[in-house]
This record gives structure tokens, sequence and C-alpha cells, in this order.
């Protein structure tokens, strides 16, 4: 599944996903004729998937080919990873809140 996704995610630059605030994309709306639509939905499939399955992610990325994973990087850095790390600390503060 996840090579399958690498065709389709969306143009990474120096300044992240272009002009799109990626927290305002509504999935339940894609329409899957619009091109940017289908990319950010490849994309939030990546970030779920690895929000969802770390230490899997982590394995396939740490075996699979040179080539897949230098052209997989920079998602990773730059949505992957966040996404991850917000979804670790709401999961801190959720757990405060209940012991507290």
């Amino acid at each position: 599944m996840l090579v399958s996704l690498v065709p389709h995610l969306p143009r990474i630059t120096k300044k992240g996903f272009g002009n799109e605030d990626l927290s305002t994309h509504q999935l339940e709306y894609c329409d899957r004729r619009d091109q940017r639509s289908t990319r950010n939905l490849c994309l939030f499939t990546l970030i779920n998937f690895m929000k969802s399955f770390p230490s899997l992610g982590r394995k396939f990325f740490g075996d699979c080919d040179k080539q897949l994973t230098d052209i997989m990087l920079p998602y990773i850095k730059a949505a992957v990873s966040p996404a991850i790390l917000e979804n670790e600390i709401k999961k801190i503060e959720l757990s405060q809140l209940q012991l507290g």
C-alpha cells in the first residue's frame, strides 16, 4: 500500500506542499476526479497509516530500496513526523486529564 501511494503524493517544495493548508482539507469530500484532492487523500493515507503503525512504517522504510526511501523521506520529514509527534502529545495530554 505504501509503495502504491508514491506516484499520487502531492509535489513537495522547500515550503512544504504549496500554498495549501492541509489542516483544512476534508477527506470525506474527496473528489477522485480532482487531482489535488486525490493527492491530498494519498498524503493523509500515508500520515494516518504511520500514526497508527509507526513501528511497522519505520521497519518498512528501513528495509526498502534506497530509491524509495529517497523519495519518501521529504514526506516523512515534512508531514508524517510532525503528525506523529502531535498525535503522541495529544495522547499524553489526554492521559493527564484522565488522571487529574
